[in-house]
């Protein structure tokens, strides 16, 4: 007598309560997890991940990673069975949450554990590979910290405090380095600079902190910004259009969940 196949899918309807943090684990099939409300920070060996509302993130099976909640969020996960994703990248990333993504998550959710449904969520299962095989990129909201050390210590203080000025020789002699083997960390590790990886840092940060309803003023001059044209310009330039807009496209995609 053969075992029956384990379903092709398994989907769930999650909410968190503000600060809750997920310890790091790693899971035998792959997961999508599409946020709908609040905002959900993922964490891996290759760095950080701002998810909001309008995203989704790819964790492919047997990745370590964690998550915080920072506000109160809600999500559909969606875990496949491991043939349904042997193709699919095997690497973490978000991408965007299409109208046609999000309804066949809602749909699995619906029908998940009925037995007499199996085609259906192995069909859902297909079409939703395609979309993660075939992504529409996010905004660009990863922090990389890199494999060194030593890099790795000095990105943790940057995150402890991302509005504070510290120069990199002041960051090196925490990170117990030089200030031109952390200057090349920075590069080699995460493709950016010193000084452009902590204004993505600043960037992403603010996301955060807007999406929990702080006001762009308060938000520039914690993270570092001396006036609130200087944070429109730099948020503007890296993530293709100014924070109020930004928010705007946030909170239509959060109604539309």
């Amino acid at each position: 007598m053969f075992d029956p196949a384990p379903p092709a899918l398994e989907a769930s309807a999650i909410d968190h309560r503000v600060g809750v943090e997920i310890a790091r684990h790693a899971h035998d099939r792959g997961q999508l997890s599409l946020v709908l409300r609040g905002t959900m920070m993922v964490t891996s060996e290759d760095g950080w991940w701002l998810i909001p509302p309008g995203l989704a993130f790819w964790v492919p099976p047997d990745v370590a990673h964690g998550a915080r909640y920072s506000e109160s969020s809600s999500l559909l996960h969606l875990r496949f069975d491991a043939r349904f994703v042997a193709s699919v990248p095997r690497h973490c990333d978000s991408i965007v949450m299409t109208d046609l993504l999000r309804e066949l998550a809602h749909e699995a959710v619906r029908i998940d554990g009925q037995t007499a449904q199996a085609d259906t969520l192995a069909l859902i299962a297909q079409l939703v590979v395609q979309q993660i095989r075939q992504p529409k990129p996010g905004p660009g909201l990863f922090v990389p910290h890199g494999r060194d050390r030593r890099l790795q210590h000095a990105v943790a203080e940057l995150r402890r405090h991302p509005g504070d000025d510290i120069t990199l020789d002041a960051l090196a002699a925490r990170a117990h380095t030089s200030s031109r083997t952390l200057a090349r960390l920075f590069v080699t590790e995460t493709g950016m600079t010193f000084g452009r990886w902590r204004e993505h840092l600043r960037v992403v940060c603010a996301v955060d902190r807007l999406a929990r309803g702080q006001s762009i003023t308060q938000t520039a001059l914690e993270l570092g910004y001396r006036s609130t044209s200087s944070f429109t310009t730099l948020f503007t330039r890296l993530l293709g259009m100014p924070p109020r807009k930004y928010m705007l496209r946030l909170m239509a995609r959060e109604k539309q969940a």
